[in-house]
């Protein structure tokens, strides 16, 4: 089923491209670009929004919250940075004392794997380890569909959209250096960007090391 879907929504997207422009990426939907956690400091300002390949202008992704003051993102910088049981942080908040035992025992877990044996993207994980692959997944269909999501804004900026708040938590607090996720939806004047590299025009020297933009500038490169 999730490779029908892929297959469905990656050509309707390109299809709609054609006639819709403004409103459809060139990218794949479904490709997947490294990440700095450090840089993704937002939400999304529509949570949970699962257009992908979409193209939307207004100020949506000026609507959004600081991403480490969500109550999981707070709580594990409360436990793995301050130093707090379970107990003492944003979690006590959400849950009763059961509750964020359990919920604190599986963060710790997660936490744990991470440290010890690095950052996996889901298509390694699925292949290494295929029982946590598919126990781990929430909303997302397959666990090739559970990498953390994200929108990105009219000037680059990368915003948590849905998808592994925890694991974007840790990987901030570890200080890890690239993650992989996967863009679901862009704002108009960031695909403006995206269609002017793409066009081989110049664009400001600040993206030219955007990861959204390494396709399109790989592109340019092999076409010289």
């Amino acid at each position: 089923m999730y490779s029908v879907t892929r297959t469905v929504v990656r050509c309707l997207t390109r299809f709609f491209r054609i006639l819709y422009p403004q409103k459809y990426t060139d990218a794949d939907p479904y490709k997947y670009i490294l990440a700095d956690p450090s840089e993704i400091e937002y939400t999304t300002g529509e949570i949970y929004s699962k257009r992908r390949g979409w193209v939307v202008d207004g100020n949506w992704d000026k609507c959004g919250e600081p991403y480490m003051q969500r109550p999981y993102a707070r709580a594990i910088k409360q436990r793995f940075v301050d130093g707090l049981s379970w107990e003492e942080t944003a979690l006590s908040e959400q849950y009763d004392e059961p509750r964020v035992k359990k919920r604190g025992n599986e963060i710790e877990h997660l936490y744990n794997s991470i440290r010890e044996s690095g950052y996996k993207s889901q298509y390694r994980l699925l292949r290494e380890d295929p029982n946590t692959a598919w126990s781990s997944l929430n909303d997302a269909m397959h666990p090739l569909a559970n990498e953390i999501a994200v929108d990105i804004g009219r000037n680059g900026e990368i915003l948590w959209n849905l998808c592994g708040q925890h694991r974007l938590a840790i990987a901030k607090v570890l200080d890890i250096d690239r993650i992989p996720v996967q863009v679901f939806r862009r704002h108009a004047e960031w695909q403006a960007i995206r269609d002017r590299a793409r066009r081989g025009e110049e664009i400001p020297e600040e993206f030219a090391e955007h990861p959204d933009l390494e396709d399109v500038l790989a592109d340019e490169s092999a076409d010289r």
